[in-house]
């Protein structure tokens, strides 16, 4: 009873898995380490590979059968199980993979597209294959089956390569890169058609180390024609396929169910699986006659058993057992080096992904960085253009005001006449007395000066005028000019912004969060960017404009009263002239009013000296505005680039960590 006693040890403690291949296991959790930090933001994606690449390298080696649809996959699998599991039929079944895996019973599993599981018994396999029924929301089938084979070889059932739904193709083609051999299924009188070579030129052509071809349904031919058929299959395939195996999956699986050891093995599993619920049922109590019972059914089935027929020459006839041998002589060997290579390239390309992830941010901030110091050289360009053309537009503004005062000057020098004036002298020699002396006094006519300058004419509001226009206009290109270089700089970020706001990841394993990050950075460019250097031009207007108010209000309101100042003050000088010359002719002279200064005591009683110095030379307001303007936009450029820049450096440490992990695998 030493079998039952094994049952019982094994069924006590669990089944344990397959050893795994250390370094790889190793080298994925080092990986995941890394990736699944909080700080790389991982996406559940990412995750979920991971995950599938730790239960790859943990698992059996798995074998694809693949081939043109209709090529009796599903009858060859259930020979390779000597057990008829799998729907077969003349139609295409298997719409879905299937995976063939070990458990402790027959069961299916059913995987849903939205995650769901549920389990059913494996007669309903065909319900959920047939692509002939509505199983559009199913992801792929596990059956899982206590066949000693499965406990080192996952069979992979395939949709085949050329059916056509084309996501049946796409489907198998993703199986074919993760499995580490391929049995490719042709029939014997199909072998080598045009269609059969196309497909494999399409779909095989990088597979040939891994990849056996069997030609099935050996048994309807001669010896001659099988040997004419592999011969010429290895000879025309040669690219895709390191050994062809002629086979009859119908014999292999004739035979094989009925081996007298796969037979027993039935028995003895239909045993056990009694004696466990009476174990279970009797609260895990193991008692003499549960064991005794399980002896007699296993004994009186092997009796029976050891009647039944040989199906040894019909196995042999089959040649499965070639197929066998090729996968443990061939495929078995390599299957640890191709899963740690194929797991190892995986992780590369997940790590070449996220890479390229970082790149790509990384130069999102990159080209924003370039837009700003490119700008700067722009400013610079455009703050001299503009203080050379703004310093030209006040001194012809300037102009504008000498215009003035040369009307004012020329008006007043106009009203200016020669009055008669007498003086009294004593008379010389023996006369005594006084005699008159006549002599030419210059006397200003104030009233025709106001009433031609300021009232019935108005000279000079007309004239001031078309200085207040002059300034209005200058003020008007600043405040023009301004936006426009304020506006340079506004289209070339929201131009960087527009595609970097709507911005997607374009792999399923980067991170969802990181590119949440940067439409959020992208949309709030105005605001990080933007906002503060279009604050400092409404501050550089906003001065200019207030000098400019400030130069034509001290003109506007002192201009009729500067004229009425220097009258006065000519009037006075005249008077107090007469006085001197009448009092001392021979060192005295009547004062005459020359043009210049009368032009100079108006630009005093204007203070057009102060203005001087606001508008003309190389330091006036516009330049030294512009120049504040250039200084502080500098500063609002480092400030800023301060801002991306760190914003960036996490994003640049991230990617140090993968290069680091990249070249610690490389």
């Amino acid at each position: 009873m030493g079998v039952f006693e094994d049952f019982i040890a094994e069924y006590k403690a669990e089944i344990k898995k397959t050893p795994v291949h250390e370094g790889i296991l190793k080298l994925i959790n080092e990986i995941s380490d890394s990736l699944l930090d909080s700080k790389m933001f991982p996406s559940k994606e990412l995750k979920e590979l991971i995950n599938k690449l730790k239960i790859r390298a943990e698992e059996p080696m798995k074998v694809a059968i693949t081939g043109q649809f209709s090529s009796g996959k599903s009858t060859f699998l259930n020979a390779l199980l000597a057990k008829n599991i799998l729907p077969t039929g003349i139609t295409p079944v298997t719409s879905k993979v299937n995976y063939i895996r070990y458990g402790g019973e027959f069961t299916l599993m059913v995987k849903y597209k939205d995650g769901r599981e549920s389990f059913h018994a494996i007669e309903n396999i065909k319900s959920f294959t047939d692509q002939r029924n509505a199983i559009e929301d199913i992801d792929y089938l596990t059956l899982y089956a206590p066949l000693e084979l499965l406990k080192y070889i996952i069979f992979v059932d395939t949709p085949g390569l050329n059916s056509q739904n084309f996501s049946d193709t796409e489907t198998t083609e993703l199986v074919l890169k993760e499995v580490d051999g391929i049995i490719w299924l042709s029939l014997m009188d199909n072998a080598g058609k045009m269609s059969e070579a196309e497909t494999l030129e399409r779909y095989m052509h990088s597979y040939q180390n891994k990849s056996l071809c069997v030609l099935n349904q050996k048994d309807k031919f001669s010896l001659e024609q099988i040997e004419t058929t592999v011969e010429y299959v290895k000879n025309s395939f040669k690219n895709y396929f390191a050994e062809v195996v002629p086979i009859s999956a119908k014999q292999a699986l004739e035979s094989r169910s009925e081996e007298k050891h796969i037979v027993l093995e039935n028995e003895l599993k239909k045993v056990l699986k009694t004696l466990k619920a009476d174990i279970e049922a009797n609260n895990y109590e193991i008692k003499e006659e549960f064991m005794q019972n399980a002896a007699n059914s296993f004994n009186k089935a092997a009796l029976n058993i050891a009647h039944l027929p040989s199906k040894e020459k019909l196995l042999k006839e089959s040649n499965i057992e070639k197929v066998l041998d090729f996968i443990y002589s061939e495929i078995k060997p390599i299957a640890i080096n191709s899963k740690e290579f194929a797991i190892t390239q995986e992780i590369k390309r997940l790590l070449s992904d996220l890479l390229e992830q970082e790149e790509k941010i990384i130069s999102i901030f990159e080209e924003l960085e370039e837009i700003l110091n490119c700008y700067e050289d722009e400013i610079k360009t455009v703050c001299a253009k503009l203080k050379s053309r703004f310093s030209t537009s006040l001194h012809e503004s300037y102009l504008k005001i000498e215009e003035i005062i040369e009307k004012i000057s020329f008006e007043i020098l106009s009203n200016k006449t020669d009055a008669k004036r007498v003086r009294y002298v004593k008379k010389r020699g023996f006369f005594k007395g006084y005699e008159p002396c006549y002599y030419e006094a210059a006397k200003i006519n104030s009233d025709e000066v106001y009433k031609r300058l300021f009232f019935d004419d108005d000279l000079i509001g007309k004239m001031f005028k078309r200085y207040l226009r002059s300034l209005e206009a200058i003020q008007e290109e600043i405040d023009c000019e301004n936006r426009a270089v304020f506006k340079t700089l506004e289209d070339k970020v929201l131009k960087w912004q527009k595609p970097y706001e709507l911005i997607r990841k374009n792999k399923s394993i980067q991170s969802d969060i990181q590119f949440a990050n940067i439409r959020k950075f992208a949309s709030k460019s105005y605001e990080n960017i933007l906002k503060p250097f279009s604050g400092e031009i409404t501050a550089s207007f906003t001065r200019m404009s207030s000098e400019l108010k400030h130069v034509s209000a001290g003109i506007k309101f002192n201009y009729q009263n500067a004229t009425e100042v220097v009258i006065a003050f000519l009037e006075r000088r005249i008077e107090k002239s007469i006085k001197l010359y009448e009092e001392n002719p021979m060192q005295f002279s009547v004062y005459e009013p020359k043009l210049d200064e009368i032009k100079e005591r108006l630009k005093i009683n204007l203070h057009l000296h102060e203005f001087q110095n606001m508008i003309k030379g190389g330091r006036n307001f516009i330049v030294k505005n512009y120049d504040l303007l250039l200084e502080e936009f500098i500063k609002i450029k480092e400030e800023r680039l301060k801002f991306i820049l760190e914003n960036k450096t996490e994003y640049v440490k991230l990617r140090n960590i993968l290069n680091s992990l990249l070249d610690a695998i490389a």
